[in-house]
């Protein structure tokens, strides 16, 4: 609205002034048009109140990520860290995804997945085709006195070690995998030619039946399982791994590269709450059976199984050596794989790791 002054009368011969009715509504309307025009007018606004800042932590908030693993005692470490709170408690908030076949992720690696589980032959197989993937922490190792897998050979089927495994059907959790490479290299120490090897893939609790079936006449068995063939009876040629190295990294925590290198602290952090949670399976006594029990759920054993099976040995130390024995192992059995492992493993974590 546009506020005029109202003004007197001033036509022409007119010098009477108003008459007082009608000048108390013309002062009327001055009081109600300036009440208006007030109104009108922007009003100073008080300086508003300044906010009570947030923390720190509470500002930047959890940071999301995305891990992959497989549904085996290789992941018990990664969810007692997530259910015990200490990925919470590094201000990570992990969305944990089960994957069947843990080889396959590595293309969804800075898309759909921040941080899977992998293993050496994976890795090393990436760097060789040219993409930036990289080991940001240590999972396991493989001992002689405690092997992450072992070669088993049907009871019936005649095969008493490494040396007679040629023209055997194997059953594998995964061809391209540490286990079948491990079990290959050992073979062709002891003379046998890869080749003549039948290699088929097996999801790891098929293995059982499919040995008991006469499907397959070896296993390359994990956990529980393994302890559940020696038990009916079968024959345990060793492990795929001593025959390599004692100990042997057998899986780790890989991410894209470019991810991990602009995402150094929460990589940190990531494995910080990793070293939290092999401490408490540590610990033994209690945390042991709470670690048992979370490790029944996420992988759905048996109580009675997920009670007494064999735990891996856990070791967060990133092992550059070992990657360059890996690399050593593919050449050996005609994989021409040619990388450089410290392009493998992202700097800030292999320093912290003191490789």
């Amino acid at each position: 609205m546009t506020c005029i002054p109202l003004r007197r009368s001033s036509a022409a011969g007119d010098s009477t002034l108003l008459r007082r009715p009608h000048l108390m509504v013309t002062i009327l309307l001055l009081a109600l048009l300036a009440v208006a025009c007030a109104a009108e007018e922007p009003a100073d606004e008080p300086d508003p109140e300044p906010a009570d800042e947030a923390p720190e932590d509470d500002a930047e908030g959890a940071e999301q990520l995305s891990v992959a693993y497989v549904p085996a005692t290789t992941g018990l470490v990664l969810h007692v860290a997530h259910e015990e709170g200490f990925f919470e408690d590094h201000g990570i908030e992990a969305d944990l995804t089960e994957a069947q076949n843990i080889s396959e992720i590595i293309p969804a690696l800075g898309q759909q997945f921040d941080i899977s589980l992998g293993t050496a032959t994976d890795l090393i197989r990436a760097g060789d085709a040219g993409l930036d993937v990289v080991q940001i922490s240590g999972n396991t190792i493989s001992t002689e006195d405690n092997p992450f897998a072992r070669i088993i050979a049907r009871d019936d089927a005649g095969i008493e070690s490494f040396a007679d495994l040629q023209g055997a059907r194997v059953a594998s959790p995964t061809i391209p995998g540490v286990i079948n490479m491990g079990m290959l290299y050992g073979a062709q120490q002891e003379g046998v030619d890869p080749d003549t090897i039948e290699v088929i893939q097996v999801p790891p609790p098929n293995h059982p039946d499919q040995l008991q079936a006469g499907q397959v006449d070896v296993s390359q068995a994990l956990e529980p399982f393994a302890t559940s063939l020696v038990a009916a009876g079968h024959v345990v040629l060793g492990d795929p791994f001593s025959v390599i190295a004692d100990p042997l990294a057998t899986n780790f925590w890989i991410a894209d590269g470019q991810w991990a290198r602009d995402n150094v602290e929460v990589v940190e952090r990531f494995r910080e709450a990793l070293e939290e949670a092999t401490e408490f399976l540590e610990a033994g006594g209690e945390n042991e059976e709470r670690a048992r029990e979370i490790l029944q759920d996420f992988t759905g054993m048996p109580p009675e199984v997920a009670q007494n099976v064999v735990l891996p040995t856990f070791d967060l130390e990133i092992r550059e050596d070992d990657l360059q024995i890996w690399v050593e192992v593919l050449q050996e059995l005609d994989e021409p794989v040619d990388v450089d492992t410290q392009d493998l493993i992202l700097e800030e974590a292999g320093e912290e790791a003191g490789t």
